[in-house]
């Protein structure tokens, strides 16, 4: 996977780790600096020059405003609002806000080891500490009353407390401050997801500079690699295939790829070993966590394995559109939301690349989690793009913990598996305890949409009729059901009850309990059992899907009481969604 002529490193794909590190070391480069050619891509030596200072900058310049340095010196927006303005505007709450900021970001950072460290790199270690010491809250008022009494004095001392911070701001905020200390921010916030132990992640490392630390154990040794002769070296990269004088270079520093040969010697054949990297490749590797985009400590990487160029921009823009996204959306609902929009690129560009099926790789809970997603998959979430989009804010709690619809619907279309035992919950929680859902009835009816769309899609439903909709009839009738109750008494408390027994039903696929609950329940209205109900007798899925939209027109929404037929435009709170 790689190949060197003429101070030319030509970099083949490989595995997904391979692939991802290949296009994390072309984001730090520079695609200025790289020549693609199909499957590969040609990149001169003399771009290793001053690679440490790129690979640190790649990280900080992606990532900076989510660095503890960029809370830290974004401050310096609020000091000149209120010097401007002569704190005008200033009230408890936000001096509480101000108090938060020292406490909670400042002082804290500011005494953590990896911002000392930083700044004894920054050979600014005793001028901080001092800093940090003489600065401290500002005592907060009992009330608002109280506060407009003594609001002069809580300026006075506010001034003096931003005069320390903008020191602080102006030390750190300098070209040196952001070099080191944003240095160590991406280290351990986005570096230690791809690799650890070796470097400066290596707690017994005696160079204590990380970019002097990064060039020597990569930068150096991969250029000395190269210049070296090569004849006598009787190893061969495990990688790339290339000689190797030895065995040194192992690939236990790679998250839950690697292994220590030393202590883990039954994991290769007959106890010997026979996995260790060029120099070269392990500077690739050292790249893998560029290849991926991070939120918190949740990542993404598709692995679009057929062409060089394509996997580096399809993660390029997954990558922009991830920082993009505002901050009130949770992590995992990002990386949800750009793999949604990836796959409708995949879609586009397959027609060009003539892709086969697509590797999806997540980094969650300190694990890679893999999808292998078919085009058919890919069509599926093309198809009910808008089903889907809509759910986005959608989700419930259990308990004391809360969940996303939106997450746990693509979850389970990654997987392949149906959306039956989703459904019940919602329908279930909507019954018991309409206050801690956060959805409607028709995020519900799409739900069962793109479900039958994905049976459909795993070769089910074969005996359905295609020109009816199931989902709909039976919903109306479901509906027209519940009408039929609050006709006889608006106070009813027998739908619940049904509604239960109903879900109970069809949780257990148990056909004869859900009809005679449904057949007592006609009998009891004296209306006529609609054609749709016989149709459950065709499959089992045809049975969830009928049964389940059945129950949720039975269930409705409390506007639907007033009157609003069950179709009508799907409402939250009275309000269009």
């Amino acid at each position: 996977m790689i190949y060197l002529e003429n101070e030319i490193i030509r970099l083949a794909l490989g595995d997904w780790s391979w692939n991802a590190s290949v296009a994390g070391f072309i984001n730090i480069i520079g695609e200025e600096n790289v020549t693609y050619d199909g499957a590969s891509a040609q990149i001169p030596v003399n771009c290793l020059e001053d690679f440490e200072d790129r690979y640190f900058r790649y990280f900080i310049d992606t990532y900076e405003k989510a660095l503890p340095w960029y809370r830290i010196v974004s401050f310096k927006n609020t000091i000149g609002f209120y010097n401007e303005n002569g704190f005008e505007g200033l009230d408890l709450k936000k001096l509480k806000s101000i108090n938060d900021y020292i406490k909670d970001t400042v002082k804290r950072y500011l005494t953590s080891n990896s911002f000392k460290s930083a700044f004894e790199l920054m050979g600014e270690a005793e001028r901080m500490a001092e800093l940090e010491k003489n600065l401290s809250k500002v005592r907060e008022p009992k009330d608002d009353t109280d506060f407009e009494k003594v609001k002069e004095e809580v300026i006075g001392e506010l001034k003096k407390q931003f005069e320390i911070i903008n020191k602080i701001i102006e030390y750190c905020g300098n070209e040196n401050g952001r070099r080191f200390i944003g240095a160590k921010n991406v280290i351990y916030t986005i570096i230690r997801n791809g690799w650890n132990g070796i470097s400066f992640l290596n707690p017994q490392t005696k160079i204590k500079d990380i970019y002097e630390d990064y060039r020597t154990y990569f930068v150096d040794e991969a250029r000395e690699y190269l210049a070296a002769d090569k004849q006598k070296f009787r190893y061969k990269c495990f990688t790339c295939g290339a000689p190797i004088r030895d065995m040194n270079n192992d690939m236990s520093f790679l998250n839950q790829s690697g292994f220590d040969t030393a202590r883990k010697p039954s994991h290769v054949w007959d106890f010997v070993n026979d996995i260790a990297l060029c120099p070269v490749c392990k500077l690739i590797y050292s790249c893998l966590p560029a290849g991926f985009v991070y939120v918190n400590n949740t990542g993404l990487y598709i692995n679009a394995n057929v062409n060089m160029r394509y996997n580096v921009r399809v993660n390029r823009s997954a990558r922009d559109s991830v920082l993009k996204e505002g901050r009130n959306e949770t992590a995992s609902r990002r990386i949800y939301k750009v793999l949604v929009e990836a796959m409708e690129r995949e879609r586009i560009e397959k027609s060009r690349y003539e892709l086969a099926d697509v590797q999806v790789v997540r980094y969650e809970n300190e694990r890679f989690k893999f999808n292998l997603l078919p085009e058919s998959t890919i069509k599926l979430i093309h198809k009910y793009h808008d089903e889907i989009s809509g759910l986005i804010r959608t989700g419930y709690k259990e308990g004391k913990e809360s969940y996303s619809i939106y997450e746990q619907v693509l979850e389970n279309i990654f997987n392949n598996q149906n959306l039956f035992l989703l459904v019940y919950k919602l329908l279930h929680f909507k019954t018991a305890s309409n206050k801690d859902c956060f959805f409607h009835m028709g995020h519900v009816e799409d739900i069962l949409s793109i479900n039958a769309g994905l049976i459909k899609s795993l070769g089910g439903m074969e005996n359905m009729d295609e020109n009816r909709n199931y989902i709909n009839e039976a919903k109306n009738s479901g509906y027209h059901l519940r009408k039929a109750f609050m006709k006889n008494n608006e106070k009813t408390g027998k739908i619940p009850g049904i509604s239960y027994r109903l879900l109970n039903a069809l949780k257990t696929g148990n056909r004869n309990m859900f009809m005679d609950v449904l057949l007592n329940s006609y009998l009891y209205t004296g209306n006529k059992v609609p054609a749709v109900i016989s149709e459950i007798f065709r499959s089992d899925e045809l049975f969830s899907t009928i049964g389940y939209s059945f129950v949720t027109g039975f269930i409705a929404e409390r506007s639907d009481d007033s009157g609003n037929e069950a179709n009508n435009e799907k409402t939250v709170n009275g309000e269009e969604n």
